[in-house]
Order: C-alpha cells, then sequence, then structure tokens
C-alpha cells in the first residue's frame, strides 16, 4: 500500500473526537488533551474559572516541564506498548524442517494482493493485529523467522558473498604487482580502478538481470552460470597480455559472473527471517570480510613464492568454483521465485525495468537516494585504506595490514549491526552509523597521519561501514514486503546505486592532491558529506514509517467497541490525532520520534 492510499483511508472516530475535544486545545502529550498545568487552572465550586496570580517566568517554567514530562511519558508509553506488542507474536518455527522446496506452502504476494477483494478469512484474521512495523505482505505470509533451513541459507549466502564479491578484498594485491613490475605497459592507476569498480559497481547493476531471470527460470541454475562463468574469468585473466584483455575479463566479464552467481542470493533471506531479518542478512553478507582475511595473505604468500600473479589468479578461480559450487547445492529459497508468464522473456525483462508501481514510491525513492550516495563514501573508504597508508609514510606491509584490519572488522561488525538493527530498530540504527561514519571521516580520519591510528580508524570503518549491505534489502521489504515485489525494489536499488561504486574509487585518485601535506582531504570530505547527506534521505523515510506504525496503531484502538477503551487506550489516541496531522510540526515530531522503527 502506497503512502498517499494509506493516508487517505485513515478511518476516523467523530465521537471520540467530540469526547476528547473538551473544549480545550487537543494537540499535547497529556491524557485529556490539555495544554494547560493543575496550578493554572481551578475549578471552583460554582464550576468557574478561577485563575491563580502566578508570575511569568513561573508559569512558562511550569509550563515547559509539564509539557516534557508529558511528551516523556507519551514516548515511554508507545515504547512499552511495542515490547508488549512484540511479547504477543508467534514466537519461531523449531530449528529442524523438512525440505521447503518439498511443500508449497508459501505463497508469493505482490502490491494488489493485500487489497480487501484479494484477502481469504485467514488473511484478514492475520492483519487483525497489524501494527505497521513490517508490511502487510509478510503478515499475511509470514516467513518462520528461523528453522534449520533458514539459518543454513544464511550461512550459504555467507560463503557465497564471500567467493564472489569478497574476493575484489585481493584485488590491492594484484594492484600492487602491476604497478611494482609494470606487467601490462602503459596502464594507468584510473585502469586498474575502473577494474575495481567494475566488479563492485557494474556487478551491483547487472542484478537487475539476474533478478529477472529467477523470475522465469530455477535460481539455482542462475547461479551455476554464473559459477562456471566465473572460474572461466579468473583462468583467462591468468593468461591476459594486455591491460584492455585484463579489463574486459577481470573487469566486465567478472561482473557478470557475481551478479549471477550471488545476485538473486539478495531475496533468499527475506523468506525465511521477519524480526531477523537484520541478523540475518549481516551474517549473510559478513563474507565480504571473511574474503579479505581467506584471500589477501594466501595471494600475497603466492605471488611471493612463484613470482608471478598467474598461480594466484588461478588458485582464486579454482577455490571460488568449488565452494560456490556447494554453497548453491545446499541454499534453499522458501518459496518458489518463479513467476508464470505468458508473455515473451524480452518483454518480460523490459517490464521488470519498468516496475512503476513500486518505483515511485516515496519510501522506496528515499533508500534508493540513500544507497545512492552512501555508496560513494562506502567505495572509497573500501579501497583507499592501502593508498592511504602508502601516503602518510608506512609501508606497503603496514599498509596490506590495515587492510586486513579493515576486512576483520568487517566480519565481525555486520552480524553485529544485524543483533543492534534488530533489537533497536533497522531505520534507527542505519541512521546513526551513517552519520556516525560521516563525521568520524571528516573530524578523525583527516588528521590520522601514525600507523596506531590509522589502524583505529580502519577497525572503526570496518565495523560500520557495511550497514547498507546488512539493512538495504530488509528496508525494501518492510515497504513491499518479502513477496515478488521484494525482487522488483532490490533491483531498481542494485540498478540506481552501481554507477557511483564504479567511478567513486576514479573519482576519488582524481582528488587526490601529490605533495600536500594532506593528500587525500577532498576525498575525505567527499566521503563524509556523501554520508551526512545520505542519512537526511533516511530520515525522510524514518517519517514515512513513523507515520505507517502510529496510523496502525491507531486503527487497532479504533476497532475496540468505545465502551471496551481504558485510559490508557483513551490517552494514545489523543496523541496520535496530534502525532499524525498534516502539519510541519507533527511531520517533523514523527521523523525524531523516538521510538524503535
Amino acid at each position: 500500500m502506497t503512502e498517499q492510499n494509506s493516508r487517505e483511508n485513515i478511518p476516523g472516530s467523530t465521537e471520540m473526537a467530540s469526547s476528547l475535544r473538551n473544549d480545550t486545545p487537543s494537540d499535547s502529550y497529556s491524557n485529556a488533551g490539555s495544554l494547560d498545568s493543575d496550578e493554572e487552572v481551578v475549578n471552583n465550586e460554582n464550576d468557574t474559572q478561577q485563575y491563580t496570580a502566578v508570575p511569568i517566568t513561573g508559569t512558562l517554567s511550569r509550563r515547559i516541564l509539564t509539557r516534557t514530562s508529558t511528551i516523556v511519558d507519551g514516548i515511554r508509553d508507545d515504547n512499552n506498548y511495542a515490547s508488549h506488542r512484540e511479547s504477543m507474536v508467534v514466537p519461531p518455527a523449531p530449528f529442524g524442517s523438512t525440505n521447503p522446496e518439498e511443500d508449497h506452502l508459501s505463497r508469493k504476494l505482490s502490491l494488489g494482493g493485500t487489497k480487501k477483494e484479494h484477502l481469504t478469512k485467514e488473511d484478514t484474521d492475520a492483519l487483525d493485529s497489524y501494527d505497521g512495523e513490517f508490511n502487510k505482505q509478510d503478515m499475511i505470509d509470514r516467513p518462520p523467522d528461523g528453522t534449520f533451513w533458514g539459518w543454513l541459507s544464511a550461512v550459504c549466502v555467507c560463503f557465497i558473498n564471500t567467493f564472489s564479491w569478497g574476493t575484489n578484498s585481493s584485488f590491492g594485491v594484484f594492484l600492487n604487482y602491476y604497478l611494482k613490475t609494470n606487467h601490462f605497459e602503459g596502464a594507468t592507476m584510473e585502469d586498474f580502478a575502473l577494474i575495481g569498480g567494475l566488479n563492485l559497481g557494474l556487478s551491483f547493476m547487472l542484478c537487475n538481470i539476474a533478478n529477472s531471470l529467477v523470475r522465469r527460470f530455477y535460481y539455482k541454475s542462475v547461479m551455476v552460470v554464473g559459477i562456471v562463468l566465473l572460474v572461466i574469468c579468473y583462468l583467462c585473466a591468468a593468461e591476459a597480455k594486455t591491460i584492455l584483455q585484463l579489463i574486459m575479463l577481470q573487469g566486465l566479464l567478472l561482473s557478470i559472473a557475481y551478479a549471477f552467481a550471488a545476485g538473486p542470493c539478495f531475496v533468499i533471506i527475506p523468506t525465511w527471517f521477519l524480526k531477523r531479518r537484520s541478523i540475518a542478512n549481516g551474517i549473510a553478507t559478513s563474507g565480504a570480510g571473511l574474503a579479505g582475511i581467506v584471500f589477501s595473505r594466501p595471494t600475497q604468500a603466492l605471488i611471493n613464492k612463484t613470482g608471478s600473479y598467474k598461480w594466484a589468479l588461478r588458485m582464486i578461480g579454482i577455490v571460488c568454483g568449488v565452494m560456490l559450487s556447494i554453497s548453491t547445492m545446499l541454499i534453499r529459497c522458501r518459496r518458489s521465485l518463479i513467476v508464470k508468464a505468458d508473455k515473451p522473456f524480452w518483454k518480460e525483462l523490459l517490464g521488470n525495468f519498468t516496475r512503476w508501481d513500486v518505483y515511485r514510491q516515496k519510501p522506496v525513492l528515499c533508500l534508493v537516494s540513500w544507497n545512492f550516495l552512501y555508496g560513494i563514501s562506502y567505495t572509497i573508504l573500501l579501497f583507499s585504506m592501502s593508498s592511504y597508508a602508502t601516503d602518510i609514510g608506512l609501508t606497503y606491509e603496514q599498509g596490506s595490514m590495515v587492510t586486513t584490519v579493515q576486512s576483520i572488522a568487517q566480519f565481525i561488525g555486520r552480524p553485529l549491526l544485524g543483533v543492534v538493527s534488530d533489537y533497536f530498530g533497522k531505520v534507527n540504527v542505519t541512521i546513526i552509523i551513517t552519520v556516525l561514519l560521516g563525521v568520524l571521516s571528516m573530524v578523525y580520519w583527516i588528521f590520522v597521519h601514525s600507523y596506531a591510528s590509522l589502524i583505529v580508524f580502519a577497525f572503526i570503518s570496518g565495523i560500520m561501514v557495511g550497514v547498507n549491505w546488512v539493512n538495504f534489502t530488509p528496508l525494501c521489504a518492510d515497504v513491499v514486503g518479502g513477496g515478488d515485489d521484494l525482487l522488483a525494489a532490490v533491483s531498481f536499488l542494485c540498478l540506481i546505486g552501481g554507477p557511483p561504486m564504479i567511478v567513486a574509487e576514479i573519482i576519488g585518485l582524481k582528488l587526490r592532491r601529490d605533495g600536500s601535506s594532506k593528500p587525500f582531504l577532498y576525498c575525505q570530505i567527499l566521503v563524509g558529506v556523501a554520508a551526512l547527506v545520505s542519512a537526511a534521505f533516511l530520515m525522510i523515510f524514518r517519517e514515512w514509517k513513523i507515520y505507517r506504525m502510529l496510523d496502525a496503531r491507531r486503527t487497532l484502538i479504533q476497532k475496540k467497541v468505545e465502551d471496551k477503551r481504558n485510559v490508557d487506550d483513551i490517552a494514545r489516541l489523543s496523541r496520535y490525532d496530534f502525532l499524525l496531522r498534516k502539519s510541519v510540526i507533527s511531520y517533523f515530531t514523527r521523523m525524531f520520534y523516538p521510538i524503535k522503527a
């Protein structure tokens, strides 16, 4: 349901509004809806109002204290209410389970699937307790929040990310070899930066095509094509003679392989998890950090032993092929991703690029804008640590250790971010981490000039920098649900989020000021500004989600018979009426309202 439809169909209650009004303003957080304190207005025996002679400063201070107290009480009540609601939810499914691909109980839903005319009685019963935290589709077809196959799939996705996108972490080792030996004569730093950017950004963009293919063909078949292409690319890249051949093999074709081998995994985790989506996604995406630990040192050791980069590339290709094959065999999706369609495949593919019913939603556009800008910060932070170490006078070995520390931090940090996100709210944690990363880049990284300080920054940034990978799929699922529309939403984010990742490192190289005491100053400012501006779009997204949650809670209270509403219900209705008003004050109050979201 779009935001516009949600706001136009808010159920109202004239009788309740009049009972709450009592000829006093109704925009306060107090139970009665009055802004006046008890010291200011006193009813005498004749029911007339007598005003006590209270100094203006005293009245103002008491009014501020009273309003602050009622706001705090209201926030506490909303958080207690949310905790009580969470204690009433269906417990997670048991750890053991049969092979999910042998049964067909899970339903595939789209945006239109939650309209009243399409709902069964069981669906309506499932929506009776809807509180707005998740999409309605996930209430109708509720994921089990685990089971053996769910957690096994999360681990499999972790390994798939490790042995696909994660191999980018070893590219710095090859880059150092190429530059030292001048193996590809005439190649520039921009050429090598383009390879790294294509690996990350182009593969991200091509996920749209991969996800379109899994709607027509079995998802494991698409992944197998990617695995075969990946092995071929690494084996052929070892025989590349020119920089153009290397760009085509290790840049362009390898990006296609990554997209096909790992792209379908984006939508597998949400089919298994609801309340635990972020922690499961954190485990799945920690593979990027694990790859830095697995590949960087062995790759360098093999190059040192053989004196050539060729066997290192072959080793990566063979190991990735074996591990990806095992992971693909074990992974399971809770429901079929195939959509039956009578139209030709090319028309269906084109239609997947024009899902305007999903793309034009305000929360989706906010997520796309955040992901686009944050991708600039992410890419520069990820690929610049080793170069920055060299620029401040550290050795190559020290720079390599900085990169390794950052990889270890990512491996630890992404599951940790998932745990924190599920506990405090995905939007809340993503905003805080994004802002912290932007601030640290401008107030700490700029002044790092020693090995110890850089190690500290690499670890802190490594813990936080992967928040986009941990939460962008769960945030999309909050908007469109875990059904078929999630493919379209995630693909749209990937398509728009890819270009900045392709060019970010090249931009970073152009912004370097060689010979300056702070050669990376402009890069550091760019990282900070991009992160902070991206957080502003998440604040707009947060306002939308808080509105949906409060609207759903108000609807739950209004469904009660009037004489069964207690004092707390009446107070909440008064508070929700104020928070849901279409005014500037209410808009920004929702944006910063401190509850789990």
